[in-house]
């Protein structure tokens, strides 16, 4: 593939991440009408911001991403990009919890089945030495979504009331998901490599217990679900803790966090990926020593955020998002690192499953409990008492990061052993059918 073509499916890639993050923290910055609207606690509002979400999120996300270690990878993403949308826009239609979080499980069904297929479609059009950056870039688009969602989310929600928000979140969507089936093509498999690569297909079964027997794998994505836990306790409700604790208004707090978000985020995370890219090529172990430090520091900041008047506690959040951004694309290049080549989308499914189970689904639900269970004794500031724990993860998820990076370089060698024994065998093991052939 051509190096404009490289470019071209880079950007719409990072397109629908961007997009992936809007319909999924829209509701982030709608917290505080929708739970006057519809009478609800911040207990449920956390169910409703990250369990609801990721219900059938853990279900759904490694089937797909079986089928993108073999099917069509751009067609599966303009599927789910179509499907998700929608789903956002029915949510506007919710009179009730339940009806609201079903339509946010729809969201994360569709959500599910792009980041595996796209970092597969990276690591396919980008080499070793230039993949860290290269998922770095589609990292941004978290920041980015959070800052259009927040920014034009609040600005909407005074303009047009949370509903109609919902909907003008969810259609332009379907207008992407038609760029990427009609224009965007299928790359080679391995065909970056810079290294021989093992392309056989192995069976789930096979791949489970390869991954799971990965020490880099198991502790990159143990710190990389600590590390969401932090981020989403703070991202989800500090809104509500700017409007409660601070008397900030709606449309005022989404034009704080989503500059500060967006702007920390395209500082640190492209930031990192050159610095993580340059350091990775003498030792591969900075894939996961980078996030480690950064994790350090961020810990203060948050810590900062939670105690200082508004302007200050700004600064520090800023401060906090530039080292939170230059986490995810050097923990994802990782585990592609430790992953073969027909591997890869599973792998990636599995690291999003488990920090989307512990960092978007536990994180908004524990911060929303602890501030329900403290409320009668802190008043408004109960909110405040739950994101401390966002702190403590940090310094978790940096604790992971470091003993992760030991293991990165045995983990690296073994996934570019060529294990050609292993393809009878493993395809039929697990009762699954041969990879179909790719069409684009």
């Amino acid at each position: 593939m051509n190096s404009a073509r490289v470019r071209y499916t880079t950007l719409v890639l990072v397109l629908v991440a961007v997009f992936n993050l809007i319909d999924r923290q829209i509701l982030a910055i709608l917290i505080e009408p929708i739970k006057r609207d519809l009478q609800l606690s911040d207990t449920a509002m956390g169910v409703l911001t990250g369990f609801a979400f990721v219900a059938l999120y853990t279900l759904t996300s490694v089937p797909i991403a079986r089928l993108a270690d073999s099917a069509n990878r751009r067609t599966i993403i303009a599927v789910a990009l179509a499907f998700w949308s929608v789903m956002t826009a029915l949510s506007s239609l919710a009179t009730s919890f339940t009806q609201l979080a079903l339509a946010r499980v729809g969201v994360g069904i569709g959500e599910s089945a792009t980041a595996p297929a796209s970092h597969s479609m990276l690591s396919d059009l980008f080499p070793p030495a230039r993949r860290a950056l290269a998922l770095s870039l589609l990292a941004t688009a978290s920041p980015v979504g959070i800052m259009i969602a927040f920014v034009v989310g609040g600005w909407l929600n005074d303009t047009v009331g949370w509903r109609m928000t919902l909907v003008c979140a969810g259609v332009p969507g379907l207008v992407l998901a038609l760029v990427v089936r009609l224009t965007v093509r299928e790359p080679e498999r391995g065909a970056s490599e810079e290294r021989a690569a093992d392309t056989t297909h192995y069976g789930f079964g096979v791949t489970l217990r390869y991954l799971l027997r990965s020490p880099a794998f198991v502790w990159l994505t143990l710190g990389a679900a600590l590390s969401n836990f932090a981020i989403m306790s703070v991202i989800v409700w500090s809104s509500s803790f700017l409007v409660r604790v601070h008397d900030v208004p709606i449309a005022t707090a989404g034009l704080w966090l989503g500059v500060a978000t967006g702007l920390g985020g395209l500082s640190g995370g492209p930031l990192a990926g050159w610095l993580v890219s340059r350091l990775s090529r003498r030792d591969v172990g900075w894939l996961l020593r980078l996030p480690a430090l950064t994790s350090v520091l961020a810990a203060p900041f948050i810590a900062l955020y939670l105690v200082l008047p508004p302007t200050e506690a700004l600064a520090s959040f800023y401060a906090g998002a530039v080292c939170c951004a230059a986490v995810l694309g050097p923990v994802t290049a990782a585990a592609q690192e430790v992953a073969k080549v027909r591997m890869r989308a599973t792998a990636a499914a599995l690291l999003i499953l488990t920090l989307n189970f512990v960092g978007s689904g536990l994180g908004p639900l524990a911060v929303g409990t602890v501030s329900d269970l403290l409320a009668p004794t802190l008043g408004d500031s109960s909110i405040r008492a739950g994101m401390w724990l966002a702190v403590a993860a940090t310094l978790a998820a940096a604790a992971c990061f470091g003993v992760g990076a030991g293991h990165l370089r045995a983990g690296q060698a073994e996934a570019s052993r060529i294990d050609s024994s292993a393809r009878s065998a493993s395809i039929s093991a697990d009762g699954l059918l041969p990879a179909s052939v790719e069409r684009n």
